[in-house]
Order: C-alpha cells, then sequence, then structure tokens
C-alpha cells in the first residue's frame, strides 16, 4: 500500500533519481534497508516505471519550447483516428509530449527546437501536412517555473 513515506521517497527521486539509498535514508529518518525496499516495491508495482535525464535543452540546441494545439479532423473513408495521428506524432524527433485532450483542442504536442525557423518547419510543412489536422496554434514558452 503507498503511503505517505512512499511518497516522501518518490518525491526526493523526482528531484534526484541519483541520489543513494543512504542520501534517502537521511532525507526521510528511515533505514536505508527500508529505502532500497520500498522503492524496489514500487518499481515492481508500476509507481516507478523508469528512471530518465532531464537535459539542459539550451545547450543541445534545443532551446525553443512550444506547445502546440492541434484540432483533428476525421479522414472520411479512413478509419484514420486521433490515436492513430497521436502514435504519428510521438515518432518526431522534435515533439517530447503528446496528449490527447478534452475541449476545444483534441491533441496537445509539447515541442523543443533550437530555432524559430525550425519550428516555423515542424508546424507549416510537417504537421499541418499530417491527414487529421485541421488547424494549429502555437504558444511559445518565454520561461519555465
Amino acid at each position: 500500500m503507498f503511503d505517505k513515506k512512499d511518497e516522501r521517497i518518490l518525491a526526493l527521486l523526482r528531484k534526484d533519481a541519483k541520489q543513494r539509498m543512504s542520501q534517502l535514508a537521511k532525507k526521510t529518518g528511515l533505514p536505508t534497508t527500508t529505502v532500497y525496499n520500498r522503492i524496489k516495491k514500487m518499481e515492481r508495482e508500476g509507481i516507478i516505471s523508469g528512471y530518465t535525464v532531464l537535459s539542459d535543452y539550451k545547450k543541445i540546441g534545443r532551446g525553443i519550447t512550444a506547445y502546440i494545439l492541434i484540432t483533428f479532423e476525421r479522414v472520411k473513408g479512413k478509419g484514420y483516428s486521433q490515436k492513430d495521428l497521436a502514435k504519428r506524432l510521438k515518432s518526431f524527433e522534435e515533439i517530447e509530449e503528446v496528449d490527447i485532450v478534452t475541449g476545444e483542442t483534441d491533441i496537445v504536442i509539447k515541442v523543443r527546437v533550437g530555432s524559430i525557423e525550425e519550428l516555423d518547419n515542424l508546424i507549416i510543412n510537417r504537421l499541418r501536412a499530417l491527414p487529421g489536422v485541421d488547424k494549429t496554434r502555437t504558444m511559445i514558452v518565454l520561461s519555465s517555473a
């Protein structure tokens, strides 16, 4: 059962997944073996499904982040769905997240590119050419907290 102690361990791992068990134990006030066992249990139960790397996107040439809202239009005579479009979008190197949402917009994607020209090319030449993409609206991120 997931409890407050697991929640605290998970929060600490989100901040820095490379922490040693001894560091986590010290921060949580739990024995090292208890922390280790709890993490392993959360991994087995799928609460923790992986560890990731957070990049400084400016340093790797992808300093521009944008959210693009996509309105889906069914392709007549074809069984092409929002889920099909979402899967296709997921294959684009620049696209970091793809979410099917409710409301006026059908899909929201998070992209990271190196320049406005790259963003322009992605939207105009690649996204809008995909079957099912009716309209796009783009929001460029000015800063993140």
